[in-house]
């Protein structure tokens, strides 16, 4: 064998043997972990931002108002820029008179993400997308949800 080759068998032999018995003491582990466990995080956590900025919150929201009689309304539930929070919902409004069942309704779910995230601006929105009730919006008062009322 060639003299200039021993040394690097030899390194190499050495190697292989503290990396097999590196990974013979780090494979037994006390108690097995399964892919579940392993990707379940112990607390919610929020998303991760989307490439355009955009926090994911609908899950988080759901299930903090898991018992309200309007959370199957929600279809998403997005912070578009910090303290800036767009719901989409279900909800449909007849345009009628102020106060309808379902302007109170997009209140209610204002008020519970003001609650929760305590932003400087939300918009609920109708199943069309338009946008029915704000908070922290200049044409509503400050502090509060309120309906937008269209001017015709």
């Amino acid at each position: 064998m060639n003299k200039k080759l021993i040394p690097l068998a030899v390194a190499g032999f050495l190697l292989a043997g503290c990396s097999s018995a590196a990974t013979q003491a780090g494979s037994a582990p006390s108690a097995p972990v399964t892919k579940t466990e392993a990707s379940q995080p112990a607390v919610a956590t929020e998303a991760v931002p989307t490439a355009s900025g955009e926090v994911d919150k609908t899950a988080d929201f759901k299930t903090a108002n898991a018992s309200a009689a309007w959370a199957g309304s929600i279809t998403a539930v997005t912070e578009t820029e910090p303290g800036r929070l767009s719901i989409d919902t279900t909800l449909i409004d007849p345009r009628g008179a102020a106060d309808s069942e379902a302007a109170k309704t997009a209140i209610a779910i204002c008020e519970s993400a003001v609650q929760l995230y305590q932003p400087s601006n939300v918009a609920v929105k109708e199943k069309d997308g338009t946008h029915f009730v704000l908070f922290g919006h200049p044409s509503v008062p400050v502090g509060a949800c309120a309906e937008v009322r269209t001017i015709r």
